[in-house]
């Protein structure tokens, strides 16, 4: 049999049409799969045929049709003429059809050349093929071409027929091959007005298989689609596949044999994972010889679907997926995972099958799930994580506790708000000793999150009496949750506040440690027991300098800031929550969120609006309120105070509308939330509301035994309140307290809180370094503000919003706020309340350059 491309057959149908025409008929069996243009061949006969005056006989053999007798008889008797009643009684009997029509082709033959051609030949009727065989034995002395075409399996459906064509000389069997890049070429040609570069043939060639069908469908949807942007713009790329190329592939699918049909479900089933041997041992597992299996996944690539073991275009993918009915499908996965699993693959590549096989019964099943979840969990992954473990969880009650507990920390990575359905089991399961100790510390954390706190203090009295039984690892972990209970609930884990660490590290080595989980420990704890001394700060940027280039684990990188937080050392925990922020893109949903709600709380603390807003409102959006727990107040603060800042008190006042557990109140979270709500209040000019928030915090702050700077600055804000309700001595007497700490973190609070104490006292600014009488209030005057600054002031101060101020003057947002800063600064005021005052009164004094 001879694998022709179709230009080689059109040369070939040519040379034999001119032998019948000299008398030496001719028979052709074309051969090949679906789409591989065998009605296009006969189209090219009839054509030549016609265009040669030659005349020509069709018909056509139908899936419909095939159990009807005589049926292609009786269309080549009709072209010849003869009327149905006619017809209907020459093929009353298969003999007299026979001799019928092998006298009506030698009596046209005699008057003129005939080609008759017959498509789709595997669906002729057996009476049909017997006459059409006995014409074609006979065929030599006419002036005729036959031209049967065919599926690439006819021959094993009709021996007798291929015996013919293989024995009788004036028979030629031809196979199709795809189409040669010359022939794509030719094709893109006339569809697309000119010729083509040979690249773009290939190209073409290449995601068609050289099926023309499949390419026709590939010129009809690239027709439709967009032309591409960036550096393929205006060049003819085929495109990924469309309707045109579904529409295509299920005709193809629908034609398949089942062995064909089997192998290419196997293959999309496996998809990028397949290789020679794990496709054999899935069709082995589905049973099929392996033989079979390489003839089927020739015939699937010789109809253009697939290149090797992958499919060439994933539109042709994904309707051989679409086609696989849900419980073929299930056991496609299961076996496809055993197979994967046998040939040593990637965890993650079996695990994916496995959840496409739920429930997986199988006890390795399970052990796989698991396996490749922890993988993915480290790799940062917590979406697949939850997929596995969930399929796991599904499949498996043997091991249901230990899978919950590693389920729940995978979704705890996701969305804090879904572990609380699994907190009262996994305490139950705590308590009945069916967890891990790794999975109780995991559970202190996420009871600790949810303000759950008295299951805490549970939860570390059972692990402080098994203490001795823990493994090194595992007692850094319990002192690591009793730091942090003492410090996020300083009420409630006030038993552990001033408790050292018992994990037996040696002190000169544990910064910079194997184990940054005990360095965020020890940082924290130093912190709780020492204060912010100096020690501890540069322990914190040490741990921070060290983890960095590794993704720093979340408990460590917030100790460290935090102990940087308490030292006043602002601008230095901005730097590295900026740096944190920035490589986080990679980590957890629940990870980022973390740290873009500290970033936005050390840039609204520094006055920082912009970039605190930003990063407020993407930490809101990863997690829902639901999702935060008691930590809810560190966003939402965080925003108000940008808010606040920025002028937009609509957009403030929006944020407590959202719920907060009222247990919130009893944390660390709570007074970032009482003091954000307190500078809402004094900017709305609510200012008893704005004082009782204040004093909240001042009342928190002493029984907690809590002295930070950014948390003492209540008192400026308390005394602007003061100071509008006409209590001036409690405000200046504020005021000088807040003053009188060496260092209150934030340059710009300072700067705010001096210029109002200056203002309060009736005195302009404080004394400069040197000695010298301080001038008086009408010497020295507000600081003169410049043009762009005076500008800003006086859009502000109608009412217009930064935005907006920056549309007027063609500059950023973040440049307005610069000057919003410095202004406040100069004029002495809080923020907008007080702006429009304080501008009219540095105008009266001439205060603009």
């Amino acid at each position: 049999m001879e694998l022709v491309e179709r230009c080689r057959v059109q040369q070939l149908l040519d040379e034999l049409l001119g032998q019948a025409r000299d008398g030496r008929g001719q028979a052709v069996l074309v051969l090949g799969p679906p789409g591989l243009g065998k009605t296009g061949v006969a189209e090219y006969a009839r054509e030549r045929a016609e265009r040669a005056g030659v005349t020509v006989l069709s018909a056509a053999g139908s899936v419909a049709e095939r159990a009807l007798p005589l049926g292609i008889v009786a269309q080549l008797l009709s072209c010849l003429g003869y009327s149905a009643d006619d017809t209907a009684a020459v093929c009353a009997s298969p003999a007299r059809a026979t001799v019928a029509l092998h006298e009506a082709v030698c009596a046209v033959t005699g008057r003129t050349p005939l080609v008759v051609v017959i498509d789709d030949a595997q669906d002729i009727d057996r009476e049909s093929l017997r006459c059409l065989l006995y014409v074609i034995h006979r065929v030599a002395p006419l002036r005729a071409l036959i031209l049967l075409t065919g599926s690439s399996d006819l021959p094993q459906q009709n021996p007798v027929l291929l015996a013919e064509y293989m024995r009788n000389p004036s028979c030629s069997l031809l196979c199709l091959a795809p189409l040669c890049t010359a022939c794509v070429a030719a094709v893109l040609a006339r569809h697309m007005g000119g010729a083509v570069p040979d690249r773009t043939a290939r190209l073409w060639r290449q995601a068609s298989g050289g099926s023309p069908l499949l390419l026709h469908a590939l010129l009809k949807d690239w027709s439709t689609s967009p032309a591409p942007a960036g550096p393929d713009r205006g060049a003819a790329l085929p495109p990924p596949g469309g309707d045109a190329v579904r529409f295509a592939v299920q005709y193809i699918h629908d034609l398949m044999s089942d062995d064909a049909l089997r192998t290419a479900r196997a293959l999309a089933v496996l998809g990028e994972a397949a290789t020679a041997e794990r496709a054999e041992r899935l069709l082995h597992h589905l049973g099929m010889p392996a033989g079979e299996a390489d003839r089927t996944r020739n015939a699937l690539e010789a109809v253009g679907l697939t290149d090797g073991l992958r499919y060439r275009l994933a539109a042709a993918r994904d309707v051989v997926l679409d086609g696989i009915p849900g419980h073929e499908r299930t056991r496609l996965h299961r076996d496809a995972a055993l197979a994967l699993r046998e040939t040593n693959a990637a965890l993650g590549d079996v695990a994916d099958h496995l959840v496409h096989a739920r429930p997986a019964r199988d006890p390795w099943a399970v052990v796989a799930l698991r396996e490749a979840a922890a993988q993915a969990l480290h790799g940062h992954d917590a979406e697949r994580a939850v997929a596995y473990l969930r399929a796991a969880y599904d499949a498996d009650g043997a091991q249901r506790a230990v899978v919950r507990a590693e389920l729940t920390q995978a979704e705890w990575e996701v969305d804090p708000g879904a572990v609380r359905w699994h907190l009262t089991d996994l305490l139950d399961e705590h308590r009945a000793g069916l967890l891990s100790r790794r999975h109780s510390l995991l559970l202190g954390i996420y009871l600790l999150w949810s303000g759950r706190t008295r299951e805490v203090g549970s939860l570390l009295t059972d692990l402080d009496a098994v203490r001795e039984e823990l493994s090194q690892e595992e007692r850094v972990r319990l002192d690591a949750l009793r730091v942090w209970f003492a410090y996020f609930f300083p009420t409630y884990g006030a038993r552990y506040r001033d408790r050292p660490l018992e994990s037996g590290h040696d002190a000169g080595l544990c910064i910079v440690s194997v184990d940054p989980q005990w360095d965020g420990a020890l940082v924290l704890s130093l912190l709780l027991t020492e204060g912010p001394t100096d020690d501890a700060c540069a322990a914190a940027e040490q741990l921070l300098q060290a983890q960095m280039p590794n993704q720093p684990p979340l408990a460590p990188a917030m100790a460290a800031l935090i102990s940087l937080i308490r030292a006043a050392r602002l601008e230095r925990a901005a730097y590295w929550g900026d740096r944190l922020v920035v490589g986080c893109a990679e980590r957890t949903v629940t990870c980022q969120a973390i740290l873009l709600a500290a970033s936005a709380t050390l840039e609204s603390w520094l006055g920082h609006f912009t970039t605190a807003l930003t990063r407020a409102e993407q930490a809101l959006a990863l997690l829902p309120p639901s999702a935060w727990g008691v930590a809810l107040g560190l966003p939402l603060a965080a925003k108000v105070l940008a808010c606040v800042g920025l002028g937009d008190l609509d957009a403030a006042a929006e944020c407590f509308r959202v719920p907060v557990p009222q247990l919130m109140f009893q944390s660390l979270p709570g007074l970032h939330y009482l003091q954000a709500r307190g500078r809402f209040h004094l900017a709305a000019g609510r200012h008893r509301a704005a004082l009782g928030d204040f004093y909240a915090c001042r009342d928190l702050m002493t029984a907690w035994r809590l002295k930070v700077t950014v948390f003492t600055a209540w008192r400026v804000y308390a005394a602007e309140a003061l100071a509008a309700l006409g209590d001036r001595e409690e405000a200046v007497r504020l005021l000088a307290e807040e003053l009188a700490q060496p260092d209150m973190g934030s340059p710009w609070l300072r700067a705010q809180a001096r210029a109002l104490h200056d203002r309060l006292r009736g005195a302009g600014p404080g004394p400069g370094p040197g000695p010298g009488p301080r001038p008086s209030a009408s010497e020295a005057g507000p600081p003169a503000l410049s043009r762009a600054e005076h500008r800003v002031a006086c859009l502000a101060k109608a009412g217009l919003t930064n935005r907006q101020i920056a549309g007027r003057l063609r500059v950023t947002p973040s440049t307005v706020e610069q000057h919003l800063t410095r202004i406040y600064r100069k004029l002495g005021v809080r923020g907008r309340t007080g702006l429009p005052a304080a501008l009219d009164a540095a105008d009266a004094l001439g205060g603009r350059a």
